[in-house]
This record gives structure tokens, sequence and C-alpha cells, in this order.
């Protein structure tokens, strides 16, 4: 009876078992580190609540569609009811897109201040210029009975019409100029826009004769956040974009035919041709409306590059293999140290790397991820060191465990900068670790207790 005690008593203080003991805490620990993560995700989404909140009043991402020449016009359609044949007269709606557009658009960047939150907007001026040729009905719709050439409206589709600063107005053939109405003059349409009455336009429209061929220019000035993206809504379609923004990030159906960035902002610049999009150059409303522009859209996106709700969730993700370490670093100095440490000695380590995460988090949200991360680091690096100083009774073992966070979270963050090549960091950072840890304890015997202050040695 006495042996079975012995031998168990060996088993529960061998180095085999304090590492299966560890095993068992790390597992334990992905409880606490999953509600970090929560916590992460409750921030971002306070966060997009505050960007959204700031989008209603200030502009979202702003898609520009258009312009597209509306002209209304009647068809005979009959349907039959019983046995009876019934025709009726209804009206529809035919759009058509212009021969040539040429955007030609300029922003300016600007960070506004919510509470802790920051978000990054935009001003922006944009000219749209191009030309229209007489539209064809018959294009459209062969059997028309009737069209209503002097009801020809100009249609702009844009999604953050909130963000307009002035009147918007249509030049039409370098005359005059037409005040635009509020949507898009398409009762149907889901779209936001604006639209301009043609008739107002000299003898452009304003006869029942088909549509002359005409110019337009019409100069915006609005705000919006995120993203300004356009649609190749011509034969041939022309865009030239420049702002002070150093970071974009080119999006869409189309990249940039040119482009240069650099830390003062980017100049890019697009050419579409129709043959590029499967939208046809005229259609009936009925049959779709400016969606179909929706999956050729492209622009930029105003993508900040230091998030850093995105670098806490990555720096969360790689908690386990961090809390490994720590363990690891904090069993092999045990091994070498006359006093043992119990398992519980353990768990506190484990819950100082998890409060890491959390010190990070709250103040990243103030002070900025850098700053963040090198207050969290010397908190939590000097906190555990001189705790295992402490509790091993040995100055020497605390500044070992120093040095080791120092390096696993120097570590860390260079993995988090790498962005592409994390990945690949963080996989040859766990094999250097994994080879260090096992030639380091080749001389070590699993399966026995050791004496204080001595390693067992392998037979």
């Amino acid at each position: 009876m006495t042996a079975a005690i012995d031998a168990v008593s060996n088993t529960l203080r061998s180095p085999a078992f304090k590492v299966f003991l560890i095993g068992v805490l790390v597992i334990l620990l992905l409880v606490p580190l999953f509600l970090v993560m929560t916590l992460v995700d409750e921030r971002v989404g306070r966060a997009s609540e505050v960007q959204n909140e700031v989008s209603r009043y200030w502009g979202g991402p702003q898609n520009i569609a258009g312009p597209f020449l509306i002209v209304p016009y009647t068809v005979r359609q009959e349907t039959i009811q019983g046995d009876k044949r019934i025709e009726q007269i209804v009206e529809r709606r035919a759009v058509f897109l212009p021969e040539e557009l040429s955007i030609t658009g300029s922003s300016r960047a600007e960070v506004l201040h919510r509470s802790i939150f920051d978000v990054n907007v935009y001003s922006a001026d944009a000219t749209l210029e191009g030309r229209f040729l007489t539209p064809d009905i018959g294009e459209v719709e062969p059997n028309t009975v009737a069209v209503r050439w002097k009801d020809a409206i100009l249609s702009l589709s844009m999604t953050g019409v909130a963000g307009l600063k002035e009147a918007a107005q249509l030049e039409i053939n370098g005359n005059g100029k037409i005040p635009f109405a509020p949507s898009t003059g398409l009762a149907q349409a889901t779209n936001f826009g604006i639209h301009a009455k043609l008739a107002l336009a000299g003898d452009v429209a304003n006869t029942d004769a088909p549509t002359k061929p005409f110019t337009f220019r019409i100069p915006l000035n609005f705000t919006g956040s995120s993203a300004l993206m356009f649609a190749p809504a011509a034969r041939e379609t022309r865009v030239a974009l420049k702002s002070d923004w150093p970071h974009p990030s080119f999006a869409g159906a189309f990249l940039p035919a040119e482009r240069s960035v650099s830390s003062r902002g980017f100049n890019a610049s697009w050419k579409v041709p129709h043959l590029a999009r499967s939208v046809p150059n005229s259609w009936s409303a009925m049959d779709g409306g400016f969606d179909r522009m929706a999956p050729y859209q492209f622009g930029v996106n105003f993508y900040s590059p230091v998030d850093f709700y995105d670098l806490v969730s990555r720096a969360v993700k790689y908690g386990i293999l961090f809390l490994a370490f720590s363990f690891m670093g904090v069993f092999l100095l045990e091994l070498f140290s006359p006093r043992p440490l119990h398992a519980v000695q353990y768990l506190f380590v484990g819950l100082a790397m998890i409060f890491f995460y959390v010190l990070l988090l709250s103040l990243a949200e103030h002070v900025g991820f850098g700053w963040a991360y090198l207050a969290s680091s010397v908190a939590t690096g000097g906190m555990l060191s001189l705790y295992v100083s402490r509790a091993m009774q040995s100055s020497k073992s605390g500044l070992l465990m120093l040095g080791l966070l120092l390096i696993v979270y120097g570590l860390l963050y260079m993995i988090l900068r790498l962005e592409d090549y994390a990945l690949l960091a963080g996989a040859l950072l766990g094999f250097a670790a994994l080879t260090t840890i096992m030639f380091a304890t080749m001389n070590i015997n699993w399966s026995l207790a050791r004496s204080a202050g001595t390693i067992a040695p392998a037979e």
C-alpha cells in the first residue's frame, strides 16, 4: 500500500505530470480568452455604431451612378380575363446611357471625434461631363403608342444625397443651369438620387420630337466616409480621382489604369469601355433600374491601416501560443529552481497574460495601439517577473522571466505589424520555440520526481 502511495506521489511531482497540468490549464484558460475576444467584438460593434451615427449626418459611402436619360413612353398591353380580352395603355420609362462620360474628382480627408472614437471622413468635389446622342426608342420598345419626349429627365443615382453640401445644377450644351430636384425620378426605383427636367434646357426636349444630342456638365460638392465609388455608365467612361488620403484601397470591378500613392495622398485614373460590362446602352425601367450598374462599380476605399481593433483581435488569436510560451518558460525556470511552483501559481501567470489583452484594448481606445501595447507589456511583464522572482525566491529567475516576456511581447508586436507575413512568422516562431524547449529538456527524466535543486537525469 505504501509503495502504491509513493508511486502516485512520485507521478504527481514528476515533470511529465507538470507538463500535463500546464496543458490542462491552457485549455481552461481558453474560456477567459474567448471572453476577451467577445469584449473586442463588442467594442468593434460600438465603434461601428458611432461610424454609422456620424455617417447619417456627414455622409456614408458614396456610390455615384449615371447620369441616365429617362424618357416616358406608352405601350398597348392586352390581358385576358375569362373570355374577354382587355386592352389597355400602359406607361413605362426608357433608360438611355450617355455616349461619353468623364468624371474628375478630388477629396480631402478629415477625422471627426465622437466620444473616444475617431471616424475618418472626407469632403469631395466631382465634375461629371459627357454627351448623349439622340435616343432611339425602338431599341427599347419597337411597338410604342406614344413617347413623351418633352417630359424626359436626366437622373443621377447617389447613395448619400444627404451629403450634398450645395444645390446641384445641370448645365446643358454649356448654356444656363437647371436645378436638380430630389429623387431619381423613377417611382419604382429604390435608389437615392436627384433628377432634372430637360424641358427647361431650351429646345433639347421641349417638343414631341426625339431629344436632340446634347452635352452635359454636373458639378457636385459632397461629403462622405469610407468609400467613393463610380459606375461605368457610358459607352466610354473615364474617371480621374485625387486625394490627400495616403492609404487608398482600390476596389470594385476595375482597377486603375494608372495610379500613384505617396505619404501625401494618391492620384488614380480609370478608363472603362462599355464592352467590359454586361449592361446594354438602353433598356426599359421595368426590366431593371439603376441597380444593373452595381456589379460594375469601381473606386476607392479610404482604408485605415492602423485599426487597433483589428490589431487587438489578431493579438488575441495568438493568445494560446503565447500562453504556452509563458508557461513553458516558467516551467523551465522551475526545473532549475529549488522551490517548486503550485498549479494555482501557474493559473495566476496565465490570468495575468490574458489580462494583458484587456489592458491593451482599454488603453488603445485612449492613447493608440503603439503606446497601449508598450504600457501593457511593461505592466504585465514587470508584474510577472516580480511574481516569479518572489515565488522562486530568486532574482535571477525573475530577470530571466522578464527577458523571456520581453522577447515574447516583442515578437508578438512584430508579427502584428507584418500583416501579410504574420502567419509565416507565427509558424516559424512556434517551431523555433518548440525546438528550443525539446533540446533544453533533453536530459530530464520525465517519469521521476526531482529532488530539490536538482534535475532527475535521464538513464
